[in-house]
C-alpha cells in the first residue's frame, strides 16, 4: 500500500473508500473540496498531489509506519494515543502543569507558541552539528527557535552539575530580541526568571556592546543617532582630502567600504587587493583600489581617534578578544533567529562565542532564517564563517499563517528573484503550503491619495461592522512620515489608532495597528492594508540615495519586494493593497 493510503487509512479512512480518493487528479479539484475532509486528511492528500515523496508525507504529518500500525489497535489505551505526533497537529497536549496554566491563562496570541508535530522535531531532537533551518514567512520559524531554546533550558535545569549554564538567543535588532523575550514569558518564564537566567535574548549588536564594556573597550559603537551624524561628517572631511579615482562617486567608496571592507573584514591593502568583489557592479582595478585603500584607512583612523566604532568593528574587536584569550562564556548554545539579516562578521562572532572544538563537548548552534524575507543588505556565507551546516539543513514548508490565496501573492513579488539558502546555494518557495483558504487579495486603483485614505477608512468601517476587533487590523506602510498619514486621516474617520511601541504589540488595547513595514516583521493581523504602492512611492526616491552604480538599484529593488513579501504575509486572512496613478512595477494588478 502506498503511505499516503497508510496515512489516509490511519485518519479513519475506510480502505474501499481509497480509489475514489485517487480520482481527485487536480489541486483545483482538491482544493474546491477542502471542506469534505478534515484538515491532516486534506494536508496528506494536498501533499500526494503537489509530489510530495512517502518519505516527505511521513515528515508532513509526523506519522510513522509503526504509528500508523499502532492506530489500528483497537486495544491500545487512549492515554497513549492521544500523545501521538499526529494528535498533536490538532490537539494540544500541555506537557506539565505549568504548560496547561499558561495556556489556559493566555489570550489568543499564547497559543501561537505551540507546534506542529514537525516543527517539535526540529526544537527537541539532539544535534551534533550546527543546523539551519529554512522556511517561508508563517512556517513557524521564530516559534521553532524559542522552542530549541526552551529545549536546551530544560536540560540545564534538569542537571545540577550545569548550573549556571546558559542558552543565548539573539535576532538582529533589540526590537525583536524584546518581542521574542515577551513570547518566550508565555513558553517558558521559569527559564527567564531564574538566578542566573538559564535563556538570555538579546541582539547580537547589543551582546557585542556589553560584551566589550566590561573588556573596557573605549570605543563608541555607532548604531544611528547623533553619532551616526558624526560619522557622515567624517566622510565629508576624508573626500576633501583626498581626490578619488576617475570614474569613482563617493557614494561607491562608501557603498565598497560598507559591503567590501567592513563586510569581509578586510584591514589590510594586501588582502584588499585579492578579495572577490561579488556582486559588485562597478569594477576596480589595482590601481583604484589602491587609491580607495588610502580613503579607507585615513576613515578608519578618524574613527578610532574619536573613539567610535561601526558594528562590525566591534564584532571583530569582540572576535579578537575571544580568540587571544577565550572566555569562560556561560553559553551552552547559540541560537539566531532573522539570520537572513546578519552579515559574515556576526557570524564570525557566532562561531567564536561556540568554537568548533565547543560542539564536542556538547554546545551547539541553531541558526532559522528565509532570505525572501531579507530587507537589509547583511548577508552571510555559513560555511565562510566557519559554521558548517552542509547536510544539517532542514525546512519548513507548511504556512500555518496566511491563506493560500494572500500567500501566493505575496511569493509572486520574489517570483524570479534569485534568493540565497545562507549558505551560498539558492532556495526557492515551490514547495511552499498555505494550509487555508480565503478571499484574494482586494487591489484597489484610486486617482489620489487622499482618495485611498479615504479607501482605507471606508474598508476598515466595514470589517467593524463584520464584528472584526480593530486591534486585529494593521495597515503598514514604507515610511514613517505616511504612518502619521494614515493615522491622522483614520482619526478624522472616527476610527482610534495606535502606533506600536518599539518592542511589542499591546493586543488588549484597542485600536488599528499603524506602522512601518519593517516594524511589523515578526507580527501577525487578521486583515491588512497596504496603501501607497505607486510607481512614484514604492520604493520611495529617496532609497536609492545609497546606490552607487545600476548593481546596487537592483540590489534596493530586491530588498522592497523582499519587504513587500513581508509585509504582505503579515495578514492571516484578509488583504488590501492600494495605489493612485500607475502601481508600482513591483506588482502585477
Amino acid at each position: 500500500m502506498h503511505v499516503a493510503d497508510k496515512q489516509l487509512c490511519a485518519l479513519g479512512v475506510l480502505e474501499e473508500e481509497l480509489p475514489a480518493i485517487r480520482t481527485i487528479r487536480s489541486l483545483e479539484a482538491l482544493e474546491a473540496g477542502e471542506e469534505d475532509f478534515d484538515p491532516l486528511t486534506y494536508q496528506v492528500l494536498y501533499a500526494v498531489a503537489i509530489g510530495y515523496t512517502d518519505d516527505e508525507v511521513n515528515a508532513l504529518t509526523g506519522m510513522s509506519d509503526q504509528s500508523q500500525t499502532a492506530l489500528h489497535r483497537t486495544e491500545r489505551a487512549f492515554d497513549t494515543l492521544i500523545v501521538t505526533e499526529e494528535s498533536r497537529q490538532t490537539i494540544f497536549i500541555p506537557e506539565t502543569q505549568d504548560d496547561l496554566r499558561r495556556a489556559l491563562d493566555a489570550d489568543l496570541s499564547g497559543w501561537e507558541i505551540f507546534l506542529h508535530p514537525v516543527q517539535r522535531k526540529l526544537a527537541y531532537q539532539d544535534y551534533d552539528d550546527p543546523v539551519l533551518v529554512l522556511g517561508g514567512a508563517g512556517t513557524g520559524k521564530t516559534v521553532v527557535a524559542m522552542h530549541r531554546a526552551k529545549h536546551l533550558a530544560d536540560q540545564i535545569k534538569a542537571d545540577p552539575s550545569r548550573s549556571g549554564e546558559r542558552v543565548l538567543l539573539t535576532t538582529f535588532t533589540a526590537n525583536a530580541a524584546k518581542i521574542l523575550e515577551a513570547n518566550l514569558r508565555l513558553l517558558c518564564p521559569e527559564h527567564l526568571d531564574a538566578l542566573p537566567s538559564r535563556i538570555e535574548v538579546i541582539s547580537l549588536d547589543l551582546w557585542a556592546a556589553h560584551f566589550l564594556k566590561r573588556r573596557n573597550h573605549a570605543r563608541e559603537i555607532v548604531f544611528f543617532g547623533e553619532a551616526r551624524e558624526r560619522l557622515d561628517q567624517l566622510w565629508q572631511d576624508v573626500f576633501v582630502d583626498h581626490a578619488l579615482p576617475e570614474g569613482v562617486s563617493e557614494t561607491l567608496v562608501k557603498a565598497e567600504w560598507t559591503q567590501i571592507v567592513q563586510a569581509k573584514g578586510v584591514i589590510d591593502l594586501h588582502a584588499y587587493l585579492k578579495i572577490p568583489r561579488t556582486g559588485r557592479g562597478t569594477a576596480l582595478d589595482r590601481h583604484k583600489r589602491a587609491a580607495l585603500w588610502q580613503i579607507f584607512e585615513d576613515y578608519r583612523a578618524r574613527m578610532i581617534l574619536l573613539q567610535l566604532a561601526e558594528p562590525d568593528d566591534a564584532y571583530r574587536d569582540a572576535i579578537e578578544i575571544l580568540s587571544a584569550e577565550p572566555a569562560k562564556l556561560p553559553y551552552a548554545a547559540v541560537i539566531v533567529d532573522e539570520a537572513q539579516e546578519m552579515g559574515e562578521q556576526a557570524f564570525r562572532l557566532i562561531r567564536a562565542i561556540i568554537p568548533q572544538a565547543a560542539e564536542r563537548n556538547g554546545k551547539s548552534i541553531f541558526i532559522v532564517g528565509d532570505a525572501h524575507q531579507r530587507i537589509h543588505r547583511r548577508r552571510a556565507i555559513m560555511s565562510a564563517c566557519g559554521i558548517n551546516i552542509r547536510g544539517h539543513s532542514r525546512r519548513l514548508r507548511l504556512n500555518y499563517r496566511t491563506t493560500q490565496e494572500i500567500g501566493a501573492w505575496a511569493i509572486s513579488v520574489v517570483k524570479g528573484v534569485p534568493v540565497d539558502n545562507l549558505d551560498g546555494g539558492t532556495d526557492t518557495l515551490q514547495d511552499h503550503i498555505c494550509l487555508t483558504h480565503g478571499a484574494e487579495p482586494e487591489l484597489v486603483e484610486c486617482l489620489t491619495e487622499a482618495e485611498e485614505l479615504s479607501g482605507v477608512a471606508a474598508w476598515i468601517h466595514s470589517l467593524s461592522a463584520d464584528e472584526v476587533q480593530l486591534s486585529d487590523i494593521a495597515v503598514l506602510c514604507a515610511r514613517r512620515a505616511d504612518v502619521d498619514r494614515v493615522r491622522d486621516a483614520l482619526r478624522m474617520s472616527g476610527i482610534h489608532t495606535m502606533a506600536l511601541p518599539p518592542d511589542r504589540d499591546e493586543t488588549r488595547q484597542t485600536g488599528v495597528r499603524v506602522t512601518t513595514m519593517q516594524r511589523a516583521k515578526g507580527l501577525e493581523f487578521l486583515a491588512v492594508a497596504i496603501p501607497f504602492l505607486s510607481a512614484t512611492s514604492f520604493p520611495p526616491g529617496d532609497a536609492f540615495r545609497s546606490a552607487a552604480d545600476a548593481a546596487d538599484w537592483e540590489d534596493i529593488i530586491t530588498q522592497y519586494r523582499a519587504l513587500l513579501h513581508v509585509a504582505a504575509t503579515r495578514a492571516k486572512k484578509i488583504l488590501r493593497l492600494s495605489w493612485s496613478g500607475a502601481p508600482t512595477g513591483l506588482i502585477q494588478p
